[in-house]
């Protein structure tokens, strides 16, 4: 294999190696579902401890069986003996693109809508209506938003409303992936290479 040849197919590597891990999940326990906090009890209150992330301010309740999750056996309610703020760090690349999201639901045991802010370079308002829903049909709703990184550490934060006392929203499956290249960016990355395999031909010794 010529160099040229040899120096393409790097690039080529190179190129593709961060298409193939753009959809991977940067978030711990996003669905709260981690061994280091299960038990078998309706919920338990949180001041520090939720595996993966850091209880900034107030307190959470993990909440297994008392309703229903969005997904596997647990989900959390921000606002444990007051309104909480968890937070999650992880690396990201300046100038990438990145995708948020989460289900959003509300404790049933006092009224009102549900309201939380979110944010991880600028902070998102979201609302859930408990009119409709219960402790066995939560209507969990899915919520999504994107953020340009803006350091090679970004940092996503939810955060309780102290209107809403004990009964707070619910929170479950959180994720947040790197956005995926839209198909063009494919097209003309297979382009580039094509390009530099032909002028690696018409390199070739005749």
């Amino acid at each position: 294999m010529s160099k040229i040849k040899k120096l393409a197919a790097i690039a080529a590597l190179a190129a593709l190696a961060p298409l193939a891990h753009a959809s991977s999940e940067l978030i711990v326990n996003g669905g709260f579902e981690s061994a280091a906090n299960a038990f078998s009890g309706n919920f338990v209150t949180l001041g520090s401890g939720l595996d993966g992330w850091t209880i900034n301010a107030g307190t959470v309740d993990l909440i297994h069986s008392y309703w229903q999750p969005a997904g596997g056996s647990y989900s959390l309610d921000l606002n444990g003996g007051s309104a909480g703020t968890i937070s999650q760090s992880f690396a990201t690349t300046v100038g990438g693109t990145y995708n948020v999201s989460f289900s959003l639901a509300g404790n049933h045991d006092g009224g009102g809508d549900k309201t939380i802010t979110v944010g991880v370079t600028d902070p998102h308002s979201f609302s859930f209506a408990l009119a409709g829903s219960s402790h066995s049909a939560m209507g969990w709703q899915n919520e999504s938003f994107s953020f340009v990184a803006t350091s090679a550490l970004s940092t996503l934060t939810f955060a309780g409303n102290p209107a809403n006392t004990y009964y707070g929203a619910a929170l479950d499956n959180v994720s947040v992936t790197a956005a995926v290249p839209e198909p063009e960016t494919y097209a003309m990355l297979l382009a580039g290479l094509g390009l530099v395999g032909a002028i690696a031909r018409r390199r070739r010794p005749a």
